[in-house]
């Protein structure tokens, strides 16, 4: 478990319900990021000599790494050289 691990202070909520909504949660911030990706790549494409777009996806994979870290994956951090 990790360090963000709470108790539910609702008596009425289970561990499972709570998890669901995470679940869920989780999911939307995933098609939201895929979305924001296309969205990135599209303005690069008008800017293809700005190194910014490759910069901001430099920062994007490295919190990526962390995130799969997080679930139990360690192969993206270990591979960038990454702290975790």
């Amino acid at each position: 478990m990790n360090g963000f691990a709470m108790r539910n202070t609702q008596a009425k909520q289970t561990a499972a319900a709570f998890y669901a909504e995470r679940h869920a949660e989780c999911h939307d911030l995933l098609k939201r990021i895929a979305k924001r990706l296309d969205e990135h790549k599209h303005q690069q494409a008008a800017e293809p000599a700005n190194w910014g777009y490759a910069g901001d996806l430099g920062h994007v994979s490295q919190e990526l790494a962390h995130v799969l870290a997080a679930l139990g994956d360690r192969s993206a951090v270990d591979a960038k050289g990454l702290d975790y």
